[in-house]
This record gives C-alpha cells, structure tokens and sequence, in this order.
C-alpha cells in the first residue's frame, strides 16, 4: 500500500484511474446505504401498517365498543384483547396496541374517558383519509410521542353521531431502534468507504502497473530498434554520398562502397524481418499442428553439420526421438535455429556445440551446449528482452542483433513449453527448451 501511495504522488496519470475507482465505490455504497435503509424502514414498519389496516376493516366494531364502554383490557404487554360487543360482534382479526380516537362532524372528540392517553390531544385530520402517515404529539406527560396513525369516515347506523375514527400506534421505540441501526449502519459503511478509499489507491496501481510496464517495454523497443536501424542507414549514406563524388568512376572502383551497402541492407532486411516476427507473435500465432517424424530431425541436423564446418566449429548431435511427435514443424525448426545460431556467434573458432533432442512420454526436449562465453547469472533473466546482449561490442562484430533468443521465448510460450539457461562445466551455455 505505502508503494502504491507513493507511485500515485508521482504518476500525474494516475489520479484519474484512482478518482474512477473511487467513484465506482462511492456509488457503490451509497446506492447498497439507500437499498438497505429503505428495506429496514419498510420491514420495521410493515407490522404496525398491518395493524392499522385491520383496525380500519373493523372501525364499526370499535365504534360500538367505544360508545357502549364495554372494552377492557386483559394483557397490555402483548395486545387488545376485546371480551364483550354489542350485537355480539367481534372484530375479525386480533390487533396488537391501537389507539382509537372516535370524532363527530366538528372534530370533537368522543372517547374523552381517555383523556390520559397519549394520543388525547391528536387533532382530527380529515386530508389524509385512509392513508397511513407519520406524525408526533405531545403527551400529557410531557414526552414527545411519536406515531403512524390512519384516519377514515364512520357510516355507523346505530352511533350516527360518531363520523370519523383515528387508529394510531405508537412508533417511539420502534423509531429510537430504527435510529440506532441507521446510525451503526451508516459509520460501518462510512468506514468501508475509507477502506474502499485505500482500494482505489492500490488498485489504480494495480491496474496500471502491466500497462505501464509494457508501455516502457514498448518504448524501449522503439528506442532500441531506432538504435540498430541508425548505423546501416549511416553507413548507407556515407557510401551512396562517396558514389556521387565520383560520378566518373566503374562498378568495379566502388565494388567496395557497393559491398557494403549490400552488406547494411542485408542486415537490415534481417532485423526488419526478425522485428516484423516479434510483432505477429505478440499477436498471437495460429499454430499448424501435424505430425513431426524423427527423420525431420536428422535432416536439419546435417544442415546444421555443413554450416558449423563453415564456421570452423565442431558439431555433434544426438537424435533420441523414438516416436512421433505433435507439433509445429515450422516453429520448432525456427527455434531449434535460432538456438544453434546463437551457439555459433557466441563460441571461438575451436567451439564445440553439442544438439540432441529427445522424447519421454509426455515431454520433447531441445539440448544445446556450447563451450563459449557463458552467461552470468545477472544475465540469465535478461537475454530473453529484446535487444538485449550480453557483450554489445562481441555481438555487433558477429552480426546480432539480441532479437534471436526473445524470438526463441515467445515461439516457446506459443508452443506451451518452457526454455531455461544453465552454467556448462568448465565454460559455455546449456539452453533447455521443454515442450
């Protein structure tokens, strides 16, 4: 986290990534705050509505219970509980702490026998009827009482005096633990906020960081490419400016100055052509599987045999494939290629190069040891980049362009295999391609 901080204060790009993850959160939460407030607002007060709506479909029942004054209560902890009726009528449903408020034309209140109620002094309200609403009200005693009431029309034919009727219950405890769970809600999401906060940093980084990485992979693969293409083009110059200095002069004056030039553009083809390879693969290659016989093998290697004695090296090689393979011949001679070329810059005029390749039950195995230079072990991971060489001075003078053994990476990243880089004894290279 302290290294992603720090390479947010320095990356003036990546702020913007930072404030898109934190509003992504920020919305996030806010919107789940919202959700879950407003489903604990429904479900808390779903019961006590419920009540209401029964007491509303039962508002003849109060009536005539009010007015005959034959209601008492058998347990107020737990609910209204209603032993005599007039007319022998009960409600339909059994309802938990309602207050009934019974009105005339004028609003004047008939049940005043309950004049300590809390709800006594609630004024007829004739706006909302039948509609359930939130109010408050102070108590006699003082205390601020708060309430979901609904108030409907009374058509009772026995009471006709009685003309409109107040069901309320109470919500003050309901309310005060409502509020409880809001606020722990809200600082536990506020908390995660602060978390996401931190998220946002450390992802912004995260997220960046292959596209940044590739970003200086690419600029340096520019930068390298500029360099290798810069000196043939010199050289270029220099002999076709020298030719039109002697625009009197043979072919075979300038045969040198021609050489040369033919010899910068045939490096030039190469590298081009090697840079072009790079870029297909970093694509993605369409592999073309056939079937590879062990007599494939033994023809490159006799290719191989007639170009080592060219170079003045000595070359033995060791064809182990007992069976059949499944692969991509074009690929697999490229990079068995590549490897022996590499072999062959990078030995002395009395190198020696040992190939085999090999099968087990599940593996084909690609062997070359040379007896040259070697290779540190700050180098191993490295000699895949591209461009990169060991010893820029040897590598220029042999022709190299540190394009081969990156090319040799990726056609075994294509093929599902894996190349390693050991130490020879005394001296010299063993690369080991698995596939």
């Amino acid at each position: 986290m302290v290294r992603a901080l720090a390479l947010w204060r320095t990356d003036k790009e990546n702020p913007k990534t930072f404030f898109r993850f934190l509003s992504v959160f920020t919305g996030i939460f806010v919107i789940m705050t919202a959700i879950i407030l407003q489903i604990i607002r429904m479900g808390i007060y779903s019961s006590v509505d419920t009540s209401l709506e029964n007491a509303v479909a039962s508002v003849d029942t109060y009536v005539n219970m009010a007015m005959t004054r034959k209601l008492y209560f058998e347990n107020i902890d737990t609910g209204v509980v209603i032993e005599s009726f007039p007319n022998n009528e009960k409600p339909k449903v059994k309802l938990m702490n309602v207050d009934a408020l019974f009105y005339d034309e004028d609003g004047n209140l008939f049940n005043t026998a309950d004049a300590f109620s809390s709800f006594s002094n609630v004024i007829l309200n004739r706006r909302h009827l039948r509609k359930i609403v939130e109010g408050e009200t102070i108590s006699p005693y003082g205390q601020v009482e708060s309430y979901h009431s609904v108030t409907v029309a009374v058509a009772n034919s026995q009471y006709p005096q009685v003309k409109y009727a107040t069901f309320l219950v109470s919500i003050k405890q309901i309310k005060e633990s409502t509020q409880r769970s809001v606020t722990i809600i809200i600082t536990v999401m506020i908390l995660f906020w602060f978390v996401s906060v931190g998220m946002s940093v450390y992802l912004s980084y995260w997220s960046r960081k292959p596209i940044m990485e590739s970003y200086e992979k690419q600029k340096s693969f520019v930068e390298n490419a500029s360099h290798e293409l810069r000196t043939p083009l010199a050289v270029l110059q220099n002999r076709l400016e020298t030719l039109f200095r002697k625009p009197e002069s043979t072919v075979l004056e300038n045969s040198e100055n021609i050489a040369s030039s033919l010899e910068e553009v045939r490096n030039m083809r190469i590298l081009t052509t090697n840079l072009l390879n790079l870029a297909r693969r970093d694509d993605g290659l369409l592999l073309e599987i056939s079937d590879i016989s062990s007599s494939f093998f033994d023809d490159i290697f006799e290719n191989y045999q007639i170009i080592a004695e060219d170079a003045s090296k000595q070359f033995n090689w060791n064809n182990l494939v007992n069976r059949p393979i499944k692969s991509d011949k074009t690929l697999i001679k490229q990079l068995m290629t590549i490897l022996f070329d590499n072999a062959v810059k990078y030995t002395d005029s009395d190198g020696k190069i040992q190939f085999e390749v090999k099968t087990t039950d599940k593996h084909f195995f690609i062997t070359v040891i040379d007896n040259g230079y070697g290779i540190k072990d700050e180098d191993k991971k490295k000699v895949f980049d591209r461009f990169y060489r060991v010893d820029k001075a040897r590598t220029r003078q042999k022709g190299g362009f540190g394009l081969g053994l990156s090319l040799a990476k990726q056609i075994t990243d294509s093929l599902g295999g894996q190349i390693t880089i050991k130490d020879n004894s005394p001296k010299g290279t063993i690369f080991e391609v698995k596939l």
